[in-house]
């Protein structure tokens, strides 16, 4: 990643100006809609959402594109035969690709900042509701690479899961009372997006939001449990079929 970052820098400062503009876009279509300025809790909550929106789909959309492209290249079926595993292969990789993301994530939240004139109060912790959506997207990251091993070309898949997953991250789930605060432990990344909120918007400490911080715990454990589990499944699967090394 560090030699690919020095090598091209030109892909990292283009994909930094795609989402900062496309952000930036949608704040002044906001400002002409409602006739006026767009400030207060509620600009802090898109331009949260939008983050995380971001820093998650790279990471999903890593793991499905890592598989095709290795099984274009004819990789693939040397990272199966691995002695670490393909999983842990993966994992590992996708914890490699965290530094980068962190940093891009890192610059896109100071040009927002800059460009809208509107300041998050941001802290080291921070990072705890950031890391745990980003546990979840390696979770869904495995379904995406089973669906990958099993039939091959799954872009329009990836293109389809931006938008459920803009809908899922800028919903507030944990807003809404009654039943849906049980929704909100089952939807990924929702229990974090509530958590990021209240720890920047209100100032408020984990111990303040400990429940929003062990549905979080929950959702984590839920969604990796899953990813984990079904790209197991869809290995034996292709292996079985004998279609592991296809394209």
């Amino acid at each position: 990643n560090i030699i690919e970052f020095k090598r091209y820098p030109t892909e990292f400062i283009s994909q930094v100006f795609l989402v900062v503009v496309i952000f930036y876009g949608l704040f002044l279509g906001g400002k002409y809609i409602t006739g006026g300025e767009v400030f207060g809790d509620r600009l802090s909550g898109v331009v949260i959402g939008y983050v995380m929106w971001v820093l998650v789909l790279d990471a999903i959309g890593s793991m499905g594109y890592t598989i095709s492209e290795e099984s274009k290249n004819g990789n693939l079926e040397q990272v199966f035969l691995s002695p670490l595993g393909a999983t842990t292969v993966l994992f590992v990789r996708n914890l490699a690709n965290l530094v980068y993301l962190m940093f891009f994530i890192l610059i896109v939240v100071v040009f927002i900042m800059v460009l809208t004139g509107h300041y998050l109060s941001l802290s080291i912790m921070n990072l705890i509701p950031l890391l745990m959506a980003v546990g979840i997207a390696i979770g869904i990251g495995y379904i995406v690479a089973s669906m990958t091993i099993i039939f091959k070309r799954t872009d329009q898949f990836l293109n389809m899961i931006q938008f459920a997953l803009l809908f899922v991250i800028m919903t507030p789930f944990t807003d809404f009372g009654g039943n849906w605060s049980l929704v909100a432990i089952i939807v990924p990344f929702a229990p974090m997006v509530g958590l990021l909120k209240e720890m920047i918007i209100n100032d408020s400490s984990l111990l303040e939001t400990s429940l929003l911080f062990w549905w979080s715990c929950i959702n984590l454990i839920i969604w990796l449990g899953v990813g984990v589990f079904t790209f197991r499944l869809a290995n034996k699967r292709a292996r079985k079929m004998g279609t592991l090394g296809h394209y």
